[in-house]
């Protein structure tokens, strides 16, 4: 407790608020901070909650069934997406997509982890620019397992190519596959307010944050 002066020159008793410890600074650094946070240890956790992230995004959008449709799919990649050519993709969703075919959750999976290599595929992607060749579906495979180190299954390029091949000439528009991807990666920064759904994603990206600034506040003690 410590004391202060008032107006009037009285002491008035306050009583100071101690210092509370959430729940990931104490299972980072314990209870009172003495535990060191390793490398190996922070970034397991966050590939863990990645994986969770994706499964649960995996889950809303395939409206709880163990596969997504490609139409949902589509509708995942395209969520935060408000580009002139927002109807062209559509366009191509309704018809080049065929009904009643579907993604796994592994394949899923693989195109978040291409997602996390936008800068080592753009690279890519400007070589094809730069020798003024088109980027067809031999390709873009190639380039993703450069910049990835794996492949994706030839269901999610057939289905991204369909999507992103706005002149009808089997070639990807990599320009505008890149900025949906990047604006994909930055969801929340454009957020219509009439969806719960994006209402959720909100509230993940501002509790995200907030635990990401107590993890390096205590940084400075622990973190090596």
């Amino acid at each position: 407790m410590t004391v202060k002066t008032n107006e009037t020159g009285g002491q008035e008793p306050t009583v100071k608020e101690p210092e509370v410890n959430t729940t990931l600074q104490m299972h980072f650094f314990g209870k009172r901070g003495e535990r060191k946070l390793h490398y190996k240890e922070f970034r397991r956790f966050m590939e863990n909650l990645q994986t969770e992230v994706q499964e649960m995004e995996f889950l809303q959008f395939s409206k709880g069934l163990s596969f997504m449709r490609k139409e949902d799919f589509a509708e995942w990649l395209l969520f935060f997406t408000n580009t002139e050519n927002k109807d062209i993709y559509w366009k191509n969703v309704r018809e080049k997509l065929s009904a009643g075919e579907s993604i796994s959750l592994d394949e899923f999976k693989s195109f978040c982890h291409f997602t996390t290599h936008l800068e080592d595929f753009a690279i890519a992607m400007q070589m094809f620019h730069l020798a003024h060749r088109p980027v067809r579906l031999a390709e873009f495979k190639r380039a993703v397992k450069v910049a990835t180190g794996q492949e994706l299954s030839n269901n999610i390029l057939d289905t991204v190519f369909k999507i992103f091949d706005l002149d009808g000439d089997e070639c990807l528009s990599h320009e505008e596959f890149l900025g949906v991807l990047k604006n994909r990666m930055h969801r929340g920064l454009w957020v219509p307010q009439h969806q719960s759904v994006q209402e959720y994603w909100k509230c993940v990206k501002k509790e995200s944050i907030k635990g990401v600034k107590e993890v390096w506040k205590q940084a400075g003690r622990g973190l090596l």
